[in-house]
């Protein structure tokens, strides 16, 4: 397996400027990462020369691109928005292929808390229908998190995989977003678990959220080497991209998370 970020983690400092996608780069290199999963709104440009720069820096630090992540909706009701934003996903299938990254992490989509969910799931499947051929030409997957509340269980992710049967269309896991809340019963949190072991068989790309250490350095709101067992059961070798999801120093929190991962997958 190989370590990762999204930058999601460091959205203050994307949002107040003191960061961009090529100074994420370097952070990368410094924090000991193999590689970055920057969210659409890194990107300063799609340009011909901003994909040359960075696919310059990348290179010259050792870093890869595990993926790009782009928040979409694809359950909403309003036919044109749905239709702008799988087209806005085909475009961005286009500059993954550009710049040789395999992934592109994907949402299904989101209801309103009790709705029926039947009409919101068909949306999910017409629009994936529509977009999946243009991944599958360009041979890049589409990794779908387990964020949204339009397919977010483990089972209901797994058959929409299913449906299709592609290659193209997989799942991009993060174990702790199966719990819906943050704090739950012990014996509830089980559901991490026995929903990533349904998942991981799936998964091409992974999330792995941490914020706090205890004093020896060990994530507290996850068993990492459990999860780490039911991914190397389902013969999972991807990325697991952090993801901090607290309001201190985000690179001090990635930088425990390394050093805490690192021995346990291997350099």
């Amino acid at each position: 397996m190989k370590l990762g970020s999204s930058s999601w983690s460091f959205r203050k400092e994307f949002n107040d400027r003191s960061l961009d996608l090529l100074g994420f780069v370097d952070l990368a290199a410094e924090l000991g990462l193999d590689g970055i999963e920057p969210l659409t709104s890194a990107f300063p440009s799609v340009s011909k020369r901003f994909q040359r720069e960075l696919r310059e820096k990348l290179a010259s630090r050792n870093i890869e691109l595990s993926a790009i992540a782009i928040s979409n909706d694809f359950a909403q009701a309003d036919d044109a928005e749905r239709a702008r934003e799988c087209d806005d996903l085909i475009g961005w299938v286009s500059v993954a292929r550009d710049l040789g990254v395999k992934n592109i992490r994907t949402f299904t989509g989101y209801s309103p808390e009790g709705a029926p969910l039947e009409e919101p799931r068909r949306r999910v499947v017409e629009c994936y229908a529509k977009v999946l051929p243009a991944a599958e030409r360009a041979n890049v997957t589409l990794a779908i998190e387990n964020h949204s509340s339009v397919f977010g269980a483990a089972d209901e992710l797994v058959d929409l995989v299913m449906r299709f049967g592609s290659d193209c269309l997989q799942l991009n896991p993060d174990p702790t977003n199966f719990l819906r809340r943050d704090v739950v019963p012990e014996a509830e949190r089980e559901i991490v678990y026995t929903s990533l072991a349904k998942a991981a068989r799936h998964a091409v790309h992974s999330h792995l959220k941490i914020r706090d250490f205890d004093a020896h350095g060990v994530p507290t709101n996850v068993d990492v080497p459990r999860l780490l067992a039911i991914y190397r059961r389902a013969c999972y070798d991807g990325y697991l991209s952090f993801e901090y999801f607290g309001d201190a120093d985000a690179a001090e929190a990635v930088r425990k998370g390394v050093q805490y991962l690192r021995p346990l997958i291997g350099s």
